[in-house]
Parts: structure tokens; C-alpha cells; sequence
């Protein structure tokens, strides 16, 4: 088995790996600095990174692993220059994937930026998916492949291969850590090869619980002295979670949903992949889905709003915060990582942001609530016992994760790749 590092490797982005010279997994894209990619995180003077050294005409089929960016980014590119393959997801992962890689080409398109792709190169990627049901083992040339859910966002999906007599698992961006949104993962398949992502593998999570019921309490500390709550959310599944926690609470005042955030609920409210529909169609139907020209009419009452950017970077969030960043009663919860050059992370470490080329200082309150949709140290170390693999591939992780966490694994034979390079298991 031959396995061929094009992006991913000792970096969080771009993930693309070739499988026998013949198969790639997840096609993804790196945007600048941007370490984590639950959306699209754009800049003005955004370095676009696609993988590397891979030879299109070639390729047979694609094996996708969820909609995020940095595993699916790439495909209208690939699309553009030629490739004709089948791409290999589930329903959901392939719904998402096109809203993400639109919304991608209209920032770029309003941005100016180098646009190296069309619309229609999307269409033709998309018109190139082939649907997947996971649990069903299925067989494409000469491979076996079974996707098992992934527990990261919905759709998401881990996936085993069987080729030349091996099982080859590729684990993508997963979660055990159970969830509101999410089924939670119940099957782990054994396997000979296990090519794992290392995103934490030098951190802990807080436990899930405790940070729920400490972010409820300060929502509803911020709505007794009279402010307003400012939630910036990832738009694929973070903000769903975040309405679904929200609502083991009763408050006083609306839940207000902005931004891109508004069509993926809407795509997810008839999704196998989430755990409660129910649940999640009845807190939608609560939820007020703010409407184009609104955002100041609703401002001029207390509220809870949850909006895209997740980083800050961009779309209704910044609005919002002009409002209230001099309010010291209100305040803005993080509920995601903060990626390096981001606003996000600015206004975490200096209390400052830049809107519209201005640099304000924010007074309102500050904080953060670690919901991360990936497996902690810990849940990885874990997965690892339960896959039980001869050979264990570290991706998906900065070198210092990946050499932490490689430390862990000490009874097996650990590869912990760049760019590049190739493996070969006999």
C-alpha cells in the first residue's frame, strides 16, 4: 500500500492524500495563517494553498470525508483543470460542501481576489458526487470502503478501506465526546493502518457538561444586568449546537440566528445525520432568523445573538459588535477556537478589533467557551487503543501536537509525515 502526502501533514489544512497512485482522500485548501477551517475564513490578502505535486488525470475516484474547507476547498479547482472521477460522501457532507464552496467563490468574487476557479467548475464537481450511506460497505475498481459517522459535524464521516488485503482507516476531522447536534460515535472499526488527525494532540478539552452550564450561567448573568449577548458561531454546526444548548434555558428575551448560519440550520432541519431532528426543528421554529435590514431595529432591545463569523473576520458579527463593544453591560462569548491573525484572536489577546479598516477598543465583556467538534488528547489516545493498528499515520496537526501526541504511541509504528513524502506498507 502506497500512501502519498499532498497536503495535511504537519499543518491544519489543505488535507489531500493519495491512495495507490489512483485514489485521493479529502481535497482541501489552506487559507494563510487560518489553522482551523469550520468555515471560511477569508482575508483581503488571503495566500490560498492547494496541495501539492498530484498528478489529476490519474485519479479515479475521491473519497470525501466532511464539507469543511480545508477537506473539500480544493475540488472546483481539480474539477476546473479536467478531473472527471467520481466524488464519494454522504448526503449530508455533499449539501453542505456546495453551500460552503459558493459562498467561498461570492467573498472571493465581492473581495476581488484571484479567483482561479468558476461556479460551473462547482456544478461540475458536484454533478461528479456519488452518494454513500454510512455503515453500508460498498466497492469501487479494486477498493472496499465503509464510512462510519464521524461525530464532528453532521455528515462527517470517518472511512475504512479494504485494498491488497489491508484496512486502511482514515479517522477525518471526528468527535466521541457526545453532543446536542451530533449522533454520537457508537462503531470504531478495527484496522491494520489508522491515518488519524492530531489537531489536539497537546491539549485537553474542559469537561462538555461544566462548560455548558458555565456559559448558560453567564448568558443569563449578562440578560440580568442588562446587556446583550453577542455569540459569534461557526456556521456548520457550532451555531446549531449553540441554539440546541441555549434551549435548556428559559430566558427572558429572543434568540436572534444571522448569517450563513441561517441556511445551513435550514439544510439540517431534514437531516438523518442530526441527532434530534425534533429537537432541532422546534428550536428553529423558536429561533428569529434575522432578516436583511433588521439588525438595528433588533438592537434596540436586549437579546441573544448568535452569528457568523465564528473568527470574527467577517459577516453579521462585526456589525453587531460596533454596536456594543462600549457597553459594558453586554459582551461577546467565543465558542470556537481562535485561529492566529484572526479578529478573533485579537480581540482575545488585546481586547481589539478591526472593523471596516477601524481599530476598536472593546470595552463590552470578553469570553470564551471551548465547544471544539474535535477529540481532545485524551479521546485520541483512546481511539487509538480501540482501532488497535500496526501502523498509525499523524496528520491534521501542528508539528507540535503531532510530536506530543506521538510520544503516546510508543508500542506501535508511528509516521509522522511531511509534504511529500510517501509511504510505503508492504
Amino acid at each position: 500500500m502506497r500512501i502519498k502526502c499532498h497536503g495535511g501533514v504537519q499543518e491544519v489544512g489543505r488535507s489531500c492524500f493519495e491512495l495507490n497512485d489512483k485514489y485521493l482522500i479529502d481535497a482541501g485548501i489552506m487559507i494563510g495563517e487560518i489553522v482551523e477551517y469550520p468555515e471560511q475564513v477569508w482575508t483581503h490578502n488571503a495566500d490560498v494553498k492547494f496541495p501539492e505535486d498530484i498528478d489529476l488525470s490519474r485519479i479515479k475516484a475521491i473519497f470525501l470525508s466532511h464539507s469543511h474547507l480545508d477537506h473539500s476547498g480544493a475540488l472546483p479547482l481539480f474539477f476546473h483543470f479536467g478531473m472527471k472521477c467520481p466524488v464519494f460522501s454522504t448526503k449530508q457532507t455533499k449539501k453542505t460542501t456546495k453551500t460552503l464552496l459558493l459562498d467561498a467563490l461570492k467573498v472571493q468574487t465581492i473581495r476581488q481576489e484571484n479567483v482561479l476557479y468558476s461556479k460551473q467548475d462547482i456544478y461540475n464537481a458536484m454533478n461528479s458526487f456519488k452518494i454513500v450511506r454510512q455503515g453500508k460497505k460498498n466497492k469501487f475498481e479494486d477498493i472496499k470502503f465503509t464510512f462510519y459517522n464521524a461525530g464532528h459535524i453532521p455528515g462527517s464521516s470517518m472511512i475504512l478501506f479494504e485494498i491488497e488485503g489491508k484496512k486502511l482507516l482514515y479517522s477525518g476531522d471526528f468527535n466521541t465526546i457526545e453532543t446536542h447536534l451530533i449522533k454520537q460515535v457508537k462503531k470504531i472499526p478495527k484496522a491494520d493502518i489508522l491515518m488519524m488527525e492530531s489537531t489536539y494532540g497537546n491539549r485537553e478539552h474542559t469537561q462538555r457538561k461544566q462548560t455548558e452550564e458555565n456559559f448558560l450561567g453567564v448568558v443569563e448573568e449578562i440578560i440580568k444586568r442588562g446587556g446583550i449577548v453577542l455569540i459569534p458561531a461557526f456556521a456548520v454546526g457550532r451555531a446549531q449546537e449553540i441554539l440546541l444548548i441555549l434551549n435548556k434555558r428559559k430566558f427572558n428575551v429572543p434568540v436572534y440566528l444571522d448569517g450563513m448560519a441561517k441556511d445551513i440550520t435550514k439544510d439540517y432541519l431534514d437531516s438523518g445525520d442530526v441527532k434530534n431532528i425534533k429537537l432541532l426543528r422546534k428550536v428553529a421554529s423558536k429561533t428569529h432568523f434575522v432578516k436583511k435590514g433588521e439588525r438595528k431595529k433588533l438592537l434596540q432591545k436586549q437579546g441573544i445573538f448568535v452569528t457568523t463569523s465564528g473568527m470574527l473576520n467577517g459577516g453579521p458579527v462585526l456589525d453587531y459588535l460596533k454596536y456594543i463593544y462600549n457597553d459594558t453591560k453586554s459582551a461577546v462569548i467565543l465558542t470556537g477556537y481562535q485561529a492566529e491573525n484572526t479578529n478573533g484572536k485579537m480581540l482575545l489577546e488585546k481586547q481589539e478589533i478591526m472593523i471596516d479598516d477601524e481599530l476598536y477598543k472593546v470595552k463590552c465583556g470578553i469570553l470564551f467557551f471551548d465547544f471544539s467538534a474535535h477529540s481532545g488528547k485524551r479521546q485520541l489516545v483512546e481511539f487509538v487503543k480501540k482501532v488497535n493498528p500496526k501502523y498509525l499515520i499523524l496528520e491534521h496537526g501542528e508539528p507540535s501536537a503531532i510530536k506530543e501526541l506521538s510520544r503516546e504511541f510508543k508500542d506501535r509504528k508511528v509516521y509522522t509525515p511531511k509534504i511529500g513524502d510517501v509511504i510505503e506498507i508492504d
